[in-house]
């Protein structure tokens, strides 16, 4: 099993971030507000952003002594206060490995023993098959779907949506 280490984001990361990113298989299969292409600036800011936001948490996954992907928490707020969505990515090299579910849980688990959130939820568009193995095998229960929920690429997908409760 290839080992990877869990740790903040550093701004010497741009480099290999803005390298792991800029690919349109990543950026499919996320929000649209990450830039495409993305750049070295975009890293940075990135990096600036992760290092000040209030209620979030980033971790950056680090493979053979580089940044090769990145597991965000977001703190739900009002009366979802006590919930955080979880978004997550690798770098292509080490897609199918095992890599993401292990480092998944292991952040998930540093999360609710750092946080007083009592539930994670997380969503990924139909078709993303390895994303829900992922939840899957960390310990998520798919809770539902949302029919054409999110608008990507020119059209309406459906958004599968997991949970896991602390």
């Amino acid at each position: 099993m290839e080992p990877f280490v869990l740790r903040p984001w550093r701004e010497s990361d741009g480099p290999a971030l803005a390298g792991c990113l800029n690919n349109r298989k990543i950026w499919d299969n996320c929000r649209d507000s990450l830039p495409y292409p993305y750049t070295e600036e975009d890293a940075l800011r990135f990096i600036r952003s992760a290092s000040e936001q209030e209620g979030s948490r980033n971790y950056c996954i680090e493979i053979r002594q580089e940044a090769a992907g990145n597991i965000g928490f977001t703190r739900g707020t009002d009366v979802e206060r006590y919930n955080a969505e979880v978004g997550y990515w690798l770098a292509e090299p080490y897609w199918n490995r095992g890599i993401m579910s292990r480092a998944l849980k292991e952040a998930v688990g540093e999360y609710l023993r750092q946080t007083d959130a009592v539930r994670i939820h997380a969503r990924v568009y139909a078709g993303n098959r390895a994303s829900m193995r992922v939840l899957e095998r960390a310990g998520f229960r798919a809770c539902g779907i949302w029919r054409k929920a999110c608008f990507k690429n020119g059209r309406f997908v459906d958004c599968h949506c997991y949970e896991l409760l602390g």
